[in-house]
């Protein structure tokens, strides 16, 4: 059942009927002043309007789960139990955590104070930012839209969603449905051309979370940049996976066939390239060919496990990097443009990790399922070709084998947004880590308690007392900072600034906590008279 009526009061083409999210750039002024109108109004400040917009969202996923997952077909050729799993149980799970800690999340958080301030009570509290435009992708097109607006539901926004427009019926799936069930006043899901994003951005937004290439991400950036908005950025790159001869190759070769194949190898944070220690190269190239074939038949073309490119753009452009390399070919290679099939195809580019770098199929995220391979001879080789990759530091990295040392250098030397150590892709899966970029692969984090940081303001309050900075115990102390300042008043702010003394007003053992309060107590009496006398 719909948690809201449609509105009647649209201002939007499509008035009288149901918000289906279309709009023309014309609208996106309007659509802006009417949400920062309800933010204004202070209704999604409060705690009911989040838990009642959240568990919506949740009986959403619930009661339309096999409408999303038929788009998520439609538009990939996903499998209705891999749609679940990877895009609608995770958003699922973001909502639960939500709702399970809101309380805690939205409550103050005491703070330390210094001696220049006492007697006071410190704290930081999280406001909500405002209206915010997410704007979601094509790839994981349920997930990578719907996941960011639980955090910042939960923060108590307002929001605009645009979808990734390549999937069509995922974007009028989300379109229609979370216009249904959340509260328009605060929420829209719009779609339109690239002149409405363009229209969107002209706009001023409190912040702007956009998943996508780092292409479109410069152009999200700058428009930002007019109006200084703050931006989360979920971009990608090309992330490393690497075999050390010390790893498990057929628990290492499951894991990566996984991570590299899913969704067509159509996922910001797949494993892109390969780099195997040349003593195991070729057992390992071995197990992984029977594990792809394990995975997805003789013809992975007929399963209904593996899904198909976005567009004909998108096919294009793999199917050239195909031909481009076909003499380096160990397995795959086949293509059929009729259905957007790429089949998943593995490359050897042998042990000259220079030549290696200046392949076609090196220079920029590949986004689909070819897997190029070079092995190495030692980790530093590893270490230095991760540090210098054409597009910057990686969103992933994936580091399988059990020699402790090699473990530490990929931890200590390298960096990345996230890292693996033996699995791929699964640290998307706990709400519990922060998932983000760095450099090139992106800027600022979510999931779980990051997401509701992402889209809200920790700020900083101090609260005093006239009464208690009146007192006779504390009024020259608290003037010292006034001028003139003599002699007395500059030691006297001297010693109180001196941070060696900051740990005896914040000792962390409660009980001379509340002994140091009980003390103040019994000054505060002596001052006003009151003496403790025995019967």
């Amino acid at each position: 059942m719909a948690a809201y009526a449609p509105d009647n009061k649209s201002r939007y083409k499509t008035a009288g009927a149901e918000f289906d999210g279309q709009i023309e750039p014309e609208d996106a002024k309007q659509l802006v002043a009417d949400l920062r109108k309800a933010f204004a109004s202070d209704k999604t400040r409060s705690k009911r309007w989040r838990v009642q917009q959240l568990k919506a969202f949740d009986r959403m996923l619930d009661e339309c789960r096999a409408e999303f997952c038929e788009a998520m077909f439609q538009d990939l050729h996903k499998h209705k139990f891999e749609g679940y799993v990877t895009e609608i149980s995770l958003i699922k799970s973001e909502i639960h955590e939500c709702l399970k800690n809101l309380d805690k999340w939205m409550a103050p958080t005491k703070k330390p104070n210094t001696l220049l301030n006492i007697p006071c009570w410190s704290s930081t509290q999280r406001d909500p930012l405002g209206v915010v435009l997410v704007m979601g992708a094509w790839n994981y097109p349920i997930q990578l839209s719907l996941a960011p607006m639980v955090g910042a539901i939960a923060a108590g926004n307002c929001i605009i969603m645009k979808p990734g427009s390549y999937a069509k019926a995922s974007s009028n799936a989300m379109a229609r449905l979370v216009n249904k069930y959340l509260d328009p006043d605060c929420i829209r899901v719009v779609e339109g051309n690239r002149k409405v994003t363009g229209a969107l951005l002209e706009e001023k937004f409190d912040k702007i979370f956009f998943t996508g290439s780092g292409y479109v991400g410069r152009i999200i950036a700058t428009a930002a940049a007019k109006h200084l908005t703050p931006c989360a950025l979920e971009l990608g790159g090309k992330s490393p996976c690497i075999v050390d001869s010390s790893a498990n190759l057929t628990h290492a070769a499951e894991r990566i066939a996984w991570g590299s194949f899913l969704n067509g190898g159509q996922t910001c944070v797949r494993p892109d390239f390969l780099m195997v220690q040349e003593s195991v190269a070729d057992e390992f190239i071995d197990v992984f060919r029977a594990t792809v074939k394990k995975f997805y038949g003789e013809d992975p073309q007929k399963t209904e496990f593996f899904g198909r490119c976005i567009n004909d753009s998108a096919f294009n452009r793999l199917a050239d990097l195909v031909e481009a390399h076909k003499d380096n070919i160990v397995f795959g290679g086949r293509k059929d443009a009729s259905e957007k099939y790429i089949e998943p195809t593995m490359f050897d580019f042998g042990s000259d990790i220079e030549a290696f770098s200046k392949q076609e199929v090196m220079q920029d995220e590949i986004f689909g399922p070819l897997f190029p391979t070079v092995r190495y001879k030692n980790t530093e080789e590893v270490i230095q070709f991760v540090r210098n990759l054409p597009t910057g530091k990686p969103l992933a990295l994936y580091a399988f084998g059990t020699d402790s040392n090699f473990i530490k250098s990929i931890k200590t030397r390298t960096t990345s947004g996230g890292l693996c150590i033996n699995d791929t892709i699964m640290h998307l899966s706990n709400h519990h880590i922060p998932f983000g970029g760095v450099g090139s692969s992106g800027m600022g984090s979510y999931h779980g308690k990051y997401s509701f940081d992402c889209f809200s303001h920790e700020k900083a309050v101090l609260e005093k007392s006239p009464f208690l900075d009146e007192n006779i115990l504390f009024k020259y102390m608290l003037s010292c900072r006034f001028p003139p300042y003599d002699s007395t008043k500059q030691m006297l702010i001297g010693i109180a600034g001196n941070p060696m003394l900051e740990p005896l007003i914040n000792y962390p053992i409660p009980m001379l906590r509340n002994l140091a309060k009980l003390l103040l107590v019994y000054l505060v009496l002596r001052l006003f008279g009151y003496r403790l006398t025995s019967a």
